[in-house]
């Protein structure tokens, strides 16, 4: 199930759909596509809702370029939906891209906006070449401090944009990570 907010709304409830008693969201934000890809088929692994974050400074094309790598070290961005009740889920899926070696500011902002309060919380991301594990320690602390329960950060580099992995490729290597994640 896709949920696409009303972008107007500062904060939004959500549909459920759940897994046995496990309520599973995923949340992420993607500029070219990658990490949507991901996202998807972890909401297909679980059954669980999944939830698009919208940033209008990062469209695609040159601008949104521009604006992805001046703003990679920053962590607030302006974003929609900007705060979602998540009461009915225990586990989010939150997912962004990897820019200048740590998640995309939308995903920060996210984290910043919520109450995470008792929510397991998996990072997950897709880059071209690496990310620093300061900026990942850095996102369980802000995880932490919103009352999260970091579980774990699952990444998938695809490769430099000439020599990326398939899609099919990225999706067999997801599902291999999805088995080996104990929730």
């Amino acid at each position: 199930m896709i949920i696409t907010p009303a972008l107007s709304s500062a904060s939004i409830n959500l549909e459920i759909d759940t897994q046995g008693d496990r309520k599973v969201l995923v949340v992420y934000f993607s500029r070219s596509g990658n990490t949507e890809l991901l996202a998807k088929e972890i909401a297909r692994y679980y059954q669980a809702s999944l939830l698009p974050l919208k940033a209008d400074a990062y469209p695609m094309g040159v601008q949104g370029l521009f604006n992805a790598v001046v703003d990679s070290q920053d962590k607030r961005a302006v974003i929609s939906p900007e705060e979602v009740d998540l009461s009915a889920y225990d586990t989010l899926f939150i997912g962004a891209p990897i820019w200048g070696y740590s998640p995309a500011p939308p995903v920060w902002q996210f984290v910043e906006n919520n109450e995470l309060t008792n929510k397991k919380v998996v990072l997950f991301s897709t880059f071209n070449s690496s990310f620093k594990q300061k900026y990942i320690d850095e996102f369980q602390a802000v995880v932490e401090a919103q009352g999260g329960n970091f579980i774990s950060h699952l990444y998938i580099r695809r490769g430099r944009i000439l020599v990326q992995m398939s899609n099919e490729d990225l999706l067999s290597k997801a599902r291999e990570k999805l088995e080996k994640l104990d929730l």
